[in-house]
């Protein structure tokens, strides 16, 4: 059984498991899409008529699925080797607060939704269609990106923060400028948070506009700095892609120039690099790379026995054979 378990922990969570595995991970990605897909069309009112009876049993099929999937995903969390240490039970309760559990529950909502309420609601249609965030787990840029919200949540919260504390302050300057002149649109800072909040962004639809020439130069300066405030929250997830690509490509150097120390190049080691590449999202070429500058600086010493005094010495080189030759 715990074989068993860890097969399918090879399968779901390791994207392994052979040709079996390769076509239950693509029938699970098509699915996704399929789910995303059918609850775009389906806002269509024709075509959800048409196609009702073909909907109804679609998302009953997609329910099972995604059902047995969640369990599965339970049951095998205790594979997980980074928390050995914890008992079964426990594993399996942190797997189930973790962000992509959580989405797993969610995608299989509208089943224990629909006993309460009608399937058409709009709000098990939105439901439905977060099951497309369940694609991260077999997109390598999805789960970079998710890295990168994760490591600079706490900047960007405060960016955020802070932007939406100057919009406020934006909506209470232009009420108190253009209130009177134009009550419909600022007679008051929640009206004014519509025009506050698209100048700040640098979207400015231009359907609400200052009037007055304090007011048009209060929108100037608001404008400016919106140009600056926009950009923090760009730059800082540029910065994380980038801090976090080095890091994988440092973690993958890492496993790369230890497999070389111990000299092990056997066809298993090669399987087990490319795994971890693949996990780590890194690309051939860059592994290729990393490969080449290691050979050139990991040396590993070597013990040699002289065939002529027989005494030992040892040199120092790039793994694979040794040939010594000598001067004729």
């Amino acid at each position: 059984m715990q074989t068993f378990r860890h097969y399918v922990y090879s399968i779901l969570e390791e994207h392994d498991g052979g040709l079996i595995g390769r076509i239950i991970n693509i029938g699970l990605i098509v699915l996704i899409v399929a789910n995303v897909l059918v609850v775009v069309f389906e806002s269509e009112k024709e075509f959800a008529h048409h196609y009702k009876n073909a909907l109804i049993i679609f998302e009953y099929v997609s329910l099972f699925v995604f059902s047995i999937e969640y369990i599965l995903r339970i049951w095998i969390a205790p594979e997980n080797t980074e928390g050995r240490k914890k008992s079964a039970l426990k594993q399996r309760l942190h797997y189930m607060v973790t962000p992509m559990a959580i989405i797993d529950l969610i995608a299989i909502l509208p089943l224990l939704l629909g006993f309460f309420f009608d399937g058409n609601l709009l709000v098990l249609r939105m439901i439905r269609l977060i099951r497309g965030f369940k694609i991260t787990r077999y997109s390598h840029s999805m789960a970079l990106l998710m890295e990168v919200l994760k490591r600079e949540s706490a900047t960007l919260f405060s960016t955020f923060f802070i932007l939406g504390t100057l919009i406020i302050l934006a909506a209470t300057g232009i009420h108190l400028v253009e209130g009177d002149q134009q009550p419909e649109e600022f007679g008051s800072i929640p009206r004014a948070l519509w025009w506050a909040t698209v100048t700040l962004t640098t979207i400015g639809y231009g359907d609400v506009v200052p009037m007055t020439t304090l007011g048009r130069v209060f929108g100037g300066l608001i404008a400016i700095l919106g140009i600056s405030m926009a950009a923090l929250p760009a730059g800082i997830l540029a910065s994380g892609f980038s801090t976090e690509l080095n890091r994988r490509r440092d973690q993958y150097r890492y496993h790369v120039a230890k497999f070389l120390e111990e000299g092990d190049v056997k066809l298993s080691a090669i399987r087990k690099l490319n795994k971890i590449r693949q996990k780590l999202g890194i690309s051939k070429s860059d592994a290729q790379i990393i490969m080449y500058e290691l050979k050139q600086e990991v040396k590993i010493s070597s013990e040699i026995v002289c065939p002529h005094c027989h005494k030992p010495f040892y040199i120092s080189h790039p793994p694979g054979v040794i040939k010594v030759a000598r001067d004729e």
